[in-house]
């Protein structure tokens, strides 16, 4: 099946400079985002405590649920809108009531306060700091782990150059999708990183595809042809193969973040924003990035 009625000949590599400088940019301000939350980045499932999300009507906004919460004795309660849907509210804070109590409670002083504005609890949360802190520790080792063992698959069955091109990718992928993921007003949990470990996969099976189909061309390379050039010719190939596979698992995924709700919603906005920039950066960053370290040991440009 073919998306594409022949072989594009686009300049992918031609214009490598100017994304690589966009992405750079990209990936420094999910950086920085990051560090500006502080420990507000992570949700209950990392950090500890009880979160509630609550789904409000039109006029209800952060801070008129925070200062009714705080009249009602929560006190020090982080209230957030999520941006994917705006009438949707995460209430998070320290309380040493149980969940049942702790929800009841919530339930109470809205509907008190804000009568039918209040629609309904989405969902709620509580886990304790020790637990908190342990899953914590034992995400960034999932995520360690897949990472090493990603260098080594593609290292083994191709070369090392082949497998930083895809690391750098794979960087890329979580940090700006986890930037975008935090900017929609959402925190970091298990579900983040069940969303993470998957764009880990698709981003290397998408660039696995075009490493493939680089090492065949280089077998059937002409005489005096760069690197550059067979690995660009290899992209306008594997082109269509990649338009439909992600167009049609980001066409799925967009279905889920416009009905779906609570943890799918949450899910889906990860996932969509990783599809886009693990498509982008096959192209753009797991490219470029193996042809520099090709040049970078001391490899020829002529490949043939």
């Amino acid at each position: 099946m073919e998306f594409l009625s022949k072989t594009p000949s686009f300049d992918f590599l031609g214009k490598q400079r100017f994304f690589i400088i966009v992405s750079s940019l990209l990936v420094l301000l999910s950086i920085g985002y990051w560090i500006s939350l502080g420990e507000a980045r992570y949700g209950v499932d990392f950090s500890g405590g009880h979160e509630i999300v609550v789904r409000m009507k039109e006029g209800v906004g952060a801070e008129e649920l925070r200062q009714t919460l705080d009249n009602g004795g929560l006190l020090d309660v982080s209230v957030q809108s999520f941006e994917s849907a705006s009438q949707e509210f995460s209430l998070r804070f320290q309380s040493d009531d149980g969940s049942g109590e702790v929800r009841a409670t919530v339930s109470r002083l809205l509907k008190d306060r804000f009568e039918d504005r209040f629609v309904e609890i989405i969902r709620t949360d509580f886990v304790g700091p020790a637990v908190g802190s342990e899953l914590q520790r034992r995400g960034l080792i999932a995520v360690a782990v897949g990472l090493i063992g990603i260098l080594v698959y593609i290292a083994f069955r191709f070369e090392f150059a082949f497998g930083f091109g895809a690391i750098v990718a794979v960087f890329h992928d979580v940090i700006v999708s986890t930037g975008i993921y935090l900017l929609m007003g959402h925190t970091i949990s298990m579900t983040t990183l069940a969303a993470a470990l998957t764009i880990l996969g698709y981003s290397v099976n998408d660039t696995i595809v075009i490493f493939d189909r680089v090492r065949d061309e280089l077998l059937v390379a002409k005489k005096g042809e760069t690197l550059s050039t067979v690995v660009n010719r290899s992209i306008n190939a594997t082109l269509s193969r990649t338009l439909i596979t992600q167009g049609l698992t980001t066409l799925s995924i967009a279905a889920l973040l416009l009905l779906g709700s609570g943890a799918i919603a949450e899910l889906s906005v990860f996932l969509f924003a990783g599809m886009i920039t693990g498509t982008y950066s096959t192209i753009y960053i797991a490219s470029p990035a193996m042809i520099w370290w090709h040049r970078m040991r001391g490899g020829v440009e002529d490949v043939a």
